[in-house]
C-alpha cells in the first residue's frame, strides 16, 4: 500500500512541477515573439517567480516514483 502511495505522490509531483515549468516557459513568453515588457499578474507571477521550486518538485517526483517502483518490485 505504501509503495502505491509513493508512486502516486511521485507522479503527482512530476505533473505539477513540469506542467507549471512548461507553461511558464512556452505560454507566458512564446519563443516566436520578441520579449515584451508587460506586467505579470496573479498566477503568472507565482509561476514565474517560483519556476525553480516547481522544477525541483518535478525532479523530486521522479526520485519518489523510482523509489516506489523499486520497493514495489522487491515485494
Amino acid at each position: 500500500m505504501k509503495t502505491r502511495l509513493l508512486v502516486i505522490i511521485g507522479i503527482a509531483l512530476m505533473i505539477e512541477g513540469f506542467s507549471s515549468v512548461i507553461y511558464s516557459s512556452f505560454v507566458m513568453f512564446p519563443p516566436t515573439e520578441p520579449p515584451m515588457m508587460r506586467p505579470i499578474d496573479g498566477m503568472d507571477y507565482v509561476l514565474f517567480m517560483y519556476k525553480q521550486a516547481f522544477l525541483f518538485s518535478g525532479i523530486i517526483g521522479i526520485f519518489v516514483t523510482l523509489a516506489g517502483i523499486i520497493l514495489w518490485r522487491k515485494k
